[in-house]
């Protein structure tokens, strides 16, 4: 048997070492004027989701938003109002170019409603930077009460004229077989009918009319009058 030994000073062989890849540091900046503290919580868990969240800044006149200025989790920036407009936007661009030039930040969280930051945005992304931009959420807007206008029935002269026929009947009912010369009278001509005949056209208006078992007899009368006994 042949044995092999190697042996050396264990420097000149230095054990393999290994990097643990590291997660993206992201940085959130809220335009404080354009989104509410309350739904911040939203912002963070998308933020999770992108890496670890090192800086937290908040941008907006804090006079006016006391809930950002009070919230230790954020770093405020103040931009005064001034004439009816403050330099919040510009401060939050200063920071997020700041952070990206030093490297502190490899990834952006923008949070603003106002679309002057797309250029902010775009020029972050052309640099390789990671960029949300998120907005404050839409409230629902509720739809309009429509009342449905009501369908408007078709007004057919002929079953006004029948009506009228067979109202004069009352009761004891009008002979199918008399309508013919009846509504020949008023210029009906029931072959003119999809139904052709009187009593197939009769039984179609079921809702209006009450016809009698077919036979030389049979009558009609209006549905809401009763049957003479």
């Amino acid at each position: 048997m042949i044995v092999v030994v190697i042996s050396g000073d264990p420097a000149m062989h230095p054990a393999p070492t290994f990097t643990a890849p590291t997660r993206p540091r992201v940085a959130i900046l809220i335009d404080g004027d354009n989104f509410p503290r309350a739904e911040v919580a939203k912002v963070e868990a998308e933020a999770r989701l992108r890496g670890e969240v090192t800086i937290r800044r908040v941008f907006g006149d804090m006079a006016l938003h006391k809930d950002w200025a009070q919230d230790i989790a954020y770093t405020a920036t103040h931009s005064p109002t001034s004439a009816g407009k403050n330099r919040a936007d510009m401060m939050l661009v200063v920071a997020a170019m700041d952070l990206a030039h030093r490297g502190l930040a490899t990834a952006f969280i923008i949070v603003s409603d106002d679309r002057d930051f797309a250029p902010l945005v775009n020029h972050l992304r052309e640099q390789g930077f990671w960029v949300d931009w998120l907005g404050k959420p839409k409230a629902a807007t509720p739809k309009p009460n429509v009342v449905p206008k009501p369908k408007q029935q078709r007004v057919d002269p002929m079953v006004d004229q029948v009506k009228t026929i067979v109202a004069a009947a009352g009761a004891a009912g009008f002979p199918i077989h008399s309508l013919g010369p009846a509504g020949q009278k008023t210029g009906i001509k029931i072959s003119e009918t999809l139904q052709k005949t009187w009593r197939a056209w009769l039984l179609a208006h079921p809702d209006l009319f009450a016809c009698d078992p077919k036979g030389p007899q049979a009558r009609v009368r209006l549905a809401t009058q009763p049957v003479t006994p």
